[in-house]
């Protein structure tokens, strides 16, 4: 998705500013009693098998869900694809800033949330985490089968899209005006951290392993190279951040490994055999 990063976030102001995500008069927000703490992140086996990686181009434009979405921003995503899989494990939720804090005590957060995803975290950083943690970032293959299944799945609950799964530019409170850049934490940073909600928050969004926030809340640094030669890694997922069409499990984002954004942060992948990799080179 080249230059999709201003591109994405052209598109979410520009979305919001015309409505094009209206939010329902009830929203059920079970946030607070459904959230994952740091002690509760669990590892969840991921079978071998098969992944459907990407989109078939005469499927992406349907895909957008808004006319305003141009498909030429996401043609990275094509051709489909497949790939086999090795058996791995993975991280249930993406790593909080109570969990990060633990191996990095000068980590700074508000405490109010130390259950959302850690953001504001390079590749480097995140990559060392994982490491640290006896794991690993997951590669390209790896995400999206613990996000798609077999099925070649739009989104991790299935191929319609439902709002409320996701943590996205159209659930009410997040503006995507809170960020523009990157920026230095402050006691305001209950805001600058922008949209993020609580890990686990969206039960019915899970993924057909039972993977929370595959779509939406943070952007997921993978393993592997978005564009070697560019110097750009790679982010999967979509974020609060983004629009509908950006938390398709298909989407791909790359930028520079020193990237610190608000809307950037990682889940932990483990090996659960040696040479545990997609069969894809570099995915």
């Amino acid at each position: 998705m080249k230059n999709i990063k201003a591109l994405v976030i052209f598109a979410a102001v520009v979305l919001g500013a015309l409505g094009a995500f209206a939010a329902p008069e009830v929203w059920a927000d079970a946030e607070a009693a459904q959230a994952k703490s740091a002690q509760d992140a669990e590892r969840v086996k991921i079978p071998s098998g098969y992944v459907v990686m990407g989109t078939d181009s005469s499927a992406l434009k349907s895909q957008l869900g808004d006319k305003r979405t141009r498909p030429e921003w996401y043609m990275d995503e094509t051709p489909q694809r497949k790939a086999v899989v090795k058996e791995f494990l993975i991280d249930s939720t993406e790593v909080t800033n109570e969990r990060y804090k633990e191996p990095n005590p000068k980590h700074s957060y508000p405490e109010n949330l130390k259950d959302h995803p850690v953001v504001n975290v390079t590749w480097e950083e995140a990559d060392a985490f994982c490491k640290s943690a006896g794991g690993r970032l997951p590669t390209q293959a790896e995400w999206e089968r613990a996000a798609r299944g077999e099925d070649g799945r739009i989104y991790p609950w299935g191929n319609e899209f439902f709002a409320e799964y996701s943590i996205f530019m159209g659930t009410p409170g997040v503006d995507a005006r809170l960020r523009v850049g990157s920026y230095s934490l402050e006691e305001s940073a209950s805001s600058l951290l922008g949209g993020t909600k609580s890990v686990g928050s969206r039960e019915k969004g899970n993924s057909p392993f039972g993977i929370y926030d595959m779509a939406g809340n943070a952007w997921e640094w993978v393993d592997g190279w978005y564009d070697e030669d560019k110097n750009l890694r790679m982010l999967k997922g979509g974020s609060w951040l983004t629009p509908q069409a950006s938390v398709r499990s298909a989407v791909r984002l790359g930028d520079d490994p020193n990237s610190r954004y608000n809307d950037y942060g990682f889940r932990c992948a483990y090996d659960s055999a040696p040479s545990s990799e997609g069969s894809e080179a570099g995915q």
